[in-house]
């Protein structure tokens, strides 16, 4: 088995990479899938943490941050008391997703640990697809949708602000409603820069602080990367010159759940996100907290993804992979999406909701 190729659990099972399951023993293996999906489960979460907060409640308030400044006083001046900002409400869908390996009494007897390494790290792959498609989809559709749960009923599934009837706080006291699905037609150039807007669409809210980071994919990036105020991160292999602006700022901490930092532009910090759809930037204002919630069971053997080990058959046994969670907006103008295509916002295809 390949060092990169090498499931959590199947570490210690390297040297045996040929041997047959059965001789290692079914029990061991098993043990050993379950401890991948456990590690698996530690990194996921790490890296979704910033942008998805886990919950297990369907519905939240979200409560707005405050605004004004002090009553002025003199000497002998008591403050009235000062009502709390305003609130909006959200829910969270929660949905299952699967997948799994079976064997029957033929390929159960010539399995081998490299083999069953092997199906462990795909079913790791295909979780890690169905969390980032389902996790974006919240962002990316700007609409309401019903879910319906079996306990609660109907739960109206809020977008990012989406210019409905929602008023948010901006700095400076005002307040008014609000969107934060942006689109520009033209191709990313100096002349048609989107992230001075990006930066200045989350500052104008006071709950918002950076950094500021935009999660870009891979077919922008060399436009973005072509722009006159792009700064890259210093590549370790690389000594840096004296000729041009080299960014030495820890960027590991900003990275998130995307796949590479490629450095800073006009304030933002540029990820690229290879899971995104070639048209859209998810940009997110760091200080401001995770922007969605991730409802979860509240039985914790139902949280992250696990496994199980069944017979459906005499001749046939089965590994499955289960996952129960749902993404929806918490804090709706802690982040931006930006289209860069059109005129207005078009939602990707295959990020409706309800996310197949």
């Amino acid at each position: 088995m390949a060092a990169n190729a090498l499931a959590y659990g199947f570490v210690q099972y390297s040297h045996l990479a040929a041997e047959r399951v059965t001789t290692v023993g079914e029990a061991a293996i098993f043990a050993a899938i379950q401890e991948s999906a456990a590690e698996y489960n530690r990194v996921a979460s790490e890296m979704i943490s910033m942008l998805a907060l886990p919950v297990t409640k369907h519905t939240d308030r979200f409560t707005l941050p405050g605004t004004g400044t002090l009553q002025p006083l003199d000497e002998n001046g008591e403050p009235v008391p000062v009502r709390p900002s305003g609130y909006y409400d959200v829910a969270y869908p929660i949905q299952g997703g699967g997948t799994a390996f079976g064997k029957n009494i033929v390929s159960e007897a010539l399995m081998t640990v490299a083999e069953a390494n092997r199906l462990t790290v795909e079913a790791l792959k295909q979780d890690k697809d169905w969390m980032i498609r389902h996790m974006l989809s919240a962002m990316l559709d700007n609409t309401t949708w019903t879910y319906t749960d079996p306990q609660y009923g109907s739960l109206t599934i809020q977008p990012l602000a989406n210019g409905d009837a929602v008023v948010y706080v901006r700095k400076g006291g005002s307040s008014s409603t609000d969107t934060h699905y942006l689109a520009q037609a033209a191709a990313i150039s100096d002349v048609a820069n989107p992230f001075p807007t990006i930066y200045d669409e989350l500052m104008e809210h006071p709950s918002n602080s950076g950094p500021v980071v935009c999660y870009v994919p891979s077919a922008l990036t060399a436009a973005i990367e072509a722009l006159t105020s792009f700064v890259p991160v210093v590549d370790p292999d690389i000594a840096p010159g004296i000729a041009s602006d080299r960014l030495v700022a820890n960027s590991t901490a900003v990275r998130g759940w995307g796949d590479e930092v490629l450095g800073k532009v006009d304030k933002c910090w540029i990820v690229e996100a290879r899971g995104l759809p070639s048209t859209h930037i998810v940009a997110h204002a760091i200080g401001a907290g995770p922007v969605l919630g991730m409802r979860q069971y509240p039985a914790p053997e139902l949280q992250g993804l696990f496994t199980r080990n069944s017979q459906p058959a005499g001749n046939l046994t089965k590994t499955s992979f289960y996952r129960y969670a749902g993404f929806g907006a918490m804090n709706r103008v802690a982040a931006v999406v930006y289209y860069v295509g059109g005129g207005a916002y078009v939602i990707p295809t295959g990020y409706e909701n309800p996310i197949s």
